[in-house]
């Protein structure tokens, strides 16, 4: 799928320009955030193309403004842009957050502001309670103009804050609001300049090549959650992963340490693979990869029962199975390119032919389970009857896996 990333002046007063918004937005609509993909997945891709870009060159030497998520303050990768350039405007969470993550997010932002970023919250969000709380760490009040009242403009004044109006599309908007107004932004003033159009594939090529460095240098739980815990965004969704319903543990887990020990080593590389993943190829099509991580799910149990020897490869398998229809690229080539292992392209080449068969498998589990779940008697279906005979595991483990596979595939999409 092609991206637009865009960048739009802001206006003080005087008419000077003092910063640019960078935002991300779909080919065939400049002017409308993309609403299918979330803020917290746009974060990634606009803070990778202002490193890959230059945030002095896209800024024209002014600051930069980016719409982050809640949840998203702690991306290791912000920390990266300089400081004295950036302004992060603060939109609502797309995952709940917990007490010990908001925690981490409190100290991402005083870390943050000690370094010289400034802080943007839109009005709509200044009822939240955890928005309350950063406020006075908060500097600008952004607001659309068709929102903008007499409530907004006071509270901006009592708590001496900038206030921050948009979506200024005529002249008569502009005198409307010039004198309440401290910074100015909209088409009235100067529209949205392209400022590089992409595809998701390279960028998440590079991600998946850093991963697999950072994974296959160490050697224990202990290394890999050392690894995780500098990338605090990371360390966030293995966190929100453990404690989620999937899980269920009985206290809350709070570090890292614990989350890797809970997961273990095998199945947390396969994790921090798919969390990896999920920030590009959920935007791409959600609904292949919700079909993937269910493969990946059931061939991991399959293999955990027949061929343990198998399990991490076979749980490659399913994730993969579908990454050319979703990013449009060759399959092989793509999985070399980012040094998945040789057995797992076997496994796909046929090669391998106990892990071709893993796949099939799960493939066959994973299309038909709709219709096997729907069945007068699921256990007696043609299709569990027929995979019980040739893989060995009874109709009612195959169809527990089947259910628990796309119940975790919910949860890590929601991750």
């Amino acid at each position: 799928m092609s991206f637009l990333i865009a960048k739009q002046p802001i206006f003080d007063k005087e008419g000077n320009r003092v910063a640019f918004e960078v935002y991300l937005r779909k080919k065939e609509n400049l002017l409308e955030y993309p609403k299918d993909v979330p803020f917290n997945r746009a974060t990634y891709i606009i803070t990778e193309i202002i490193l890959e870009q230059g945030i002095k060159r896209i800024g024209e030497g002014k600051r930069v403004l980016i719409n982050v998520s809640l949840d998203s303050l702690m991306n290791k990768a912000l920390e990266a842009l300089e400081p004295n350039k950036l302004i992060v405007e603060i939109v609502e969470s797309q995952l709940p957050i917990g007490d010990a993550v908001f925690y981490q997010i409190v100290k991402s932002v005083d870390a943050h502001l000690e370094r010289g970023v400034i802080f943007s919250v839109n009005e709509r969000l200044l009822s939240e309670d955890k928005i309350s709380y950063l406020l006075d760490r908060i500097s600008i009040i952004s607001v659309e103009l068709k929102r903008l009242s007499d409530k907004v403009v006071s509270m901006a004044r009592a708590k001496s804050k900038i206030l921050l109006i948009s979506r200024i599309e005529s002249e008569a908007d502009y005198k409307k609001v010039k004198e309440v107004g401290d910074l100015f932004q909209g088409i009235f003033l100067e529209g949205p300049i392209l400022v590089k159009e992409f595809q998701t594939t390279p960028y998440l090529k590079n991600t998946l090549l850093r991963l697999m460095s950072a994974m296959y240098s160490v050697q224990s739980i202990k290394e890999l959650a050392s690894i995780i815990a500098t990338d605090v965004g990371m360390t966030a969704k293995v966190l929100r992963l453990v404690n989620s319903a999937y899980y269920s543990p009985i206290r809350e887990v709070k570090s890292i340490e614990q989350a890797c020990a809970l997961l273990g080593m095998k199945n947390l590389r396969g994790f921090l693979i798919v969390l990896a993943m999920n920030d590009f190829v959920s935007i791409e099509n959600p609904e292949l990869w919700k079909k993937s991580l269910v493969r990946a799910i059931i061939a991991q149990r399959i293999a955990e029962k027949v061929y343990p020897q198998y399990e991490q490869e076979a749980y490659l398998m399913g994730m993969f199975s579908l990454i050319d229809e979703i990013l449009n690229v060759n399959k092989i080539s793509f999985l070399k390119e980012v040094h998945i292992e040789q057995k797992v392209i076997d496994g796909y080449t046929g090669k391998d032919k106990t892990l071709r068969g893993i796949l099939d498998y799960s493939i066959v589990l994973e299309e038909k389970y709709g219709e096997i779940s729907s069945s007068d008697n699921p256990e007696k279906h043609e299709t569990l009857v027929n995979l019980e005979r040739f893989i060995g595991i009874s109709a009612h483990e195959l169809l527990d896996m089947a259910r628990q596979a796309f119940h975790m595939a919910e949860t890590i999409l929601r991750v």
